[in-house]
């Protein structure tokens, strides 16, 4: 009788779904993201995301992420989880899952390789705004009733929420509130500044901490480093599409 060997799939797929919407998360490259209006969609989509995000990376000289054993996925390379409801963070305002392996204490390197993905997403939005004024930025529409500023600002708004449900409370720590800067890409960048830092002052032993924000908005919805800089990431590269 021949023996019969079962591979397990290199990337897990962990997915959430509500409010019309679902998102399935890739455990293996933190960011890396699809969207559907359920769940199979969002994770019939995870291929070809798989494909261009690490495309997306070579780009930017990133040649070698080791847990991205095969580059061209299909379907059989996924191991997906069981779906969670209630949440949909592709819609705004609405709560993140935790999950897994979002608990995991990473090390040096992947705190570093992530904030460098998203020093990637950041270089592509200043990209594609290019060098206009605040005036012009503000006259850009993107969406109806929504400019180019307002998304910029809702960006580093978004990000600072992440780091201070982590790491806060910030108000009144951090030079950053809720009127300054209000230079759109003077705000980007002392929020990115604030991440960074934070986010390497966590003590090793401490990374995978689940924390309660009971001083921020919802205060039951529970956060890690991971969470926080995978998030990050997934949020700048959704609004990148639209400018």
């Amino acid at each position: 009788m021949p023996f019969i060997i079962h591979r397990k799939p290199p990337y897990r797929v962990f997915v959430e779904e509500g409010n019309g919407s679902a998102m399935a998360h890739v455990a293996e490259l933190p960011g890396c993201f699809a969207v559907g209006t359920d769940a199979p969609r969002a994770v019939g989509a995870v291929p070809p995301s798989i494909v261009a995000f690490l495309s997306w990376l070579k780009s930017h000289g990133e040649r070698l992420v080791p847990e991205a054993s095969v580059s061209r996925p299909s379907m059989a390379d996924l191991y997906v989880e069981t779906p969670v409801s209630g949440s949909a963070p592709a819609q705004a305002g609405s709560r993140a899952a935790l999950f897994d392996y979002d608990k995991d204490a990473w090390n040096d390197e992947k705190v570093e390789r992530t904030l460098r993905w998203l020093g990637y997403s950041r270089a592509d939005l200043l990209a594609r705004v290019g060098n206009g004024s605040e005036e012009a930025l503000k006259s850009r529409l993107v969406a109806p009733g929504r400019s180019a500023w307002d998304t910029l600002h809702h960006i580093a708004n978004a990000e600072y929420g992440y780091i201070n449900r982590l790491a806060g409370p910030l108000e009144g720590v951090e030079a950053v509130t809720a009127k300054t800067p209000q230079d759109a890409r003077e705000r980007l960048a002392a929020v990115r500044e604030i991440v960074e830092r934070r986010a390497r002052a966590i003590p090793a032993e401490k990374r995978g901490d689940i924390i309660y924000p009971t001083w921020a908005s919802r205060p039951d919805e529970p956060w890690t480093l991971a969470k926080s800089l995978r998030r990050a990431i997934e949020h700048e590269l959704e609004h990148l599409k639209e400018l």
